[in-house]
């Protein structure tokens, strides 16, 4: 039965060691599906039990919650993580492309930090220290989309009627994020910085819990847009927009698709960074306080502003990968995206479902109250 233990066994070839990570991460991902629907069953059983036995006790159970749901996002980024950067190892893409991309994120989060330590230390030189890493992080990405290569496939078609569009999306972004910003609330930077790590690292995790994966990039997951948007709407558009962005240079670190400079700065921080969008509506005096109604629009159109982003780079760049007859590459771009609408609707079915409760809705106006 031991007689062929001292057998070598042959090793295995780097395609092969390719393969099995590959089904590695997939299992992976299998698992955590499940494990992250189990916890969220357990979890909101439990709340609905200590709300109504022990209703002393929800505010520490939902900090509890919150520590489980972190802990459990973090273990799983780690894992999935680490054996996709070993993945990309093998397969040669661990290139100065990725280095610069993770030296970006590297930036934006000591930039991040930078500022708030001015803001608590030295707030006379806040304004200054601001713009100044703003304007690093805007030339950081110009030059990052400089050295990029441009694959000779991906050529955009209409080159200026691209380069406008585009202009036009992120001007139109960061317009609705200012303009509609609501009013500055109670929580303080420290605050608003944890919350923007626990969201982004919750949304990143659940962005590896996938239902399908589209063929060509794009996936419909477990409500991986919520936190950022919800976050977006606990603190204004402003703050969403920016843990957008961060979240979109994690998403292109995490499953890179580069073909093309723009298209990356399209799919990546202009799409994941309008989902801040979603706090335009908080507050608006329209809507009379109707928390569920203030997030559930801003969210549609939050979507809608990354529907966008998605729809210009696969016009414009991934025309030739269209599956329509010649003139109708636009049709096959709106059609290909639409998957973010799938996304949409489990957002709004699991935030509508949390913000149905009058406790949630207390907790989270509590999170950052605004004084009228």
């Amino acid at each position: 039965m031991f007689s062929n233990w001292d057998e070598e066994v042959p090793a295995l070839t780097s395609d092969q060691q390719i393969e099995a990570l590959k089904r590695v991460i997939e299992s992976v991902q299998g698992f955590a599906f499940w494990a992250a629907i189990a916890l969220a069953v357990v979890l909101a059983i439990a709340f609905f039990v200590v709300r109504f036995r022990f209703p002393d006790k929800t505010r520490g159970f939902v900090l509890a919650s919150v520590g489980a749901a972190l802990g459990f996002a973090v273990t799983l980024i780690s894992v999935i993580l680490y054996l996709q950067i070993t993945r990309m190892a093998l397969k040669g893409e661990i290139d100065r492309n990725f280095w610069l991309l993770v030296g970006l994120f590297g930036y934006t989060v000591a930039a991040v930090f930078a500022n708030l330590f001015v803001s608590l230390f030295a707030k006379k030189a806040f304004r200054p220290v601001f713009w100044v890493s703003l304007a690093l992080f805007a030339g950081y990405l110009a030059a990052i989309l400089c050295v990029f290569p441009s694959y000779d496939d991906y050529k955009p078609k209409n080159n200026a009627l691209y380069i406008a569009l585009s202009v036009l999306l992120v001007l139109a972004v960061v317009a609705l994020a200012v303009i509609f910003d609501r009013k500055k609330g109670s929580a303080p930077q420290t605050k608003q910085l944890a919350y923007a790590g626990i969201c982004i690292a919750t949304a990143f995790a659940l962005s590896y819990v996938k239902f399908f994966s589209l063929p060509m990039g794009g996936s419909v997951t477990l409500v991986s847009m919520l936190p950022i948007m919800l976050y977006a709407y606990m603190f204004g558009a402003k703050k969403g927009v920016i843990a957008g962005v961060i979240y979109g240079i994690l998403q292109c670190i995490q499953s890179p698709q580069i073909y093309e400079p723009l298209q990356v700065l399209l799919d990546y921080p202009v799409a994941f960074g309008a989902l801040g969008l979603a706090g335009i509506f908080r507050g608006m005096k329209g809507l009379k306080g109707n928390m569920l109604l203030e997030f559930v629009l801003g969210m549609v159109v939050a979507c809608l502003g990354r529907y966008c982003a998605h729809v210009l780079s696969g016009y414009f760049v991934f025309y030739s990968w269209s599956t329509f007859e010649t003139g109708k590459e636009l049709l096959y771009s709106l059609a290909y995206n639409a998957f973010i609408f799938v996304d949409l609707a489990l957002d709004v079915l699991v935030g509508a479902a949390l913000l149905s409760s009058k406790t949630m809705q207390k907790q989270i106006a509590a999170v950052n109250f605004a004084e009228e």
